[in-house]
């Protein structure tokens, strides 16, 4: 899977991404609307990367690596896991790569791949309240907000989108 953006460089995770998504997930501010907020340590953020390499092979989509093109860095993450809430829609940047339009770019991009080429129709994705720049981006994209849920204790609204190509 190649895909680019005007800035971005989207492909599959693979381990030696280890590190630099490491960097990421260990930043608390960048952690922040995400579960308890708690950071990654080497081994979680490992097998996160190893969650999504498996995920490619059975469902043919997971979160992509985002890469800036000119450096080549990876720079944060953005795509489609199965959950038991269904195929939820999520995205991270590192915080170096705020305010600067990039987590829409990398949004838009990947949301249409998974719908035009993956033929994704039922989508879903939860945000904390607070996280003002996420539900920004998913409304932007066409989600629309259900309800308020509870994941793991913590209260998030439920967005979802619906291409229904039937």
């Amino acid at each position: 899977m190649n895909l680019n953006s005007n800035r971005l460089l989207i492909g599959h995770f693979e381990r030696s991404d280890l590190e630099q998504w490491f960097l990421i997930e260990s930043d608390p501010e960048v952690r922040k609307y995400i579960l308890d907020g708690s950071v990654l340590s080497r081994e979680q953020s490992l097998a996160y990367i190893d969650q999504n390499i498996d995920s490619y092979s059975k469902f043919n989509f997971g979160r992509y690596t985002l890469r800036e093109k000119k450096s080549s860095r990876l720079i944060g993450m953005c795509g489609f896991l199965k959950t038991e809430l269904g195929i939820d829609f999520g995205y991270r940047l590192s915080k170096d790569m705020w305010g600067c339009g990039l987590g829409f770019e990398a949004a838009n991009a990947v949301f249409n791949y998974g719908v035009d080429f993956l033929c994704l129709q039922d989508l879903v994705a939860g945000v904390m309240p607070e996280n003002l720049a996420s539900i920004k981006i998913l409304k932007r994209l066409g989600f629309v907000y259900q309800k308020d849920i509870i994941v793991d204790g913590l209260m998030y609204h439920k967005y979802t989108f619906s291409s229904d190509k039937n």
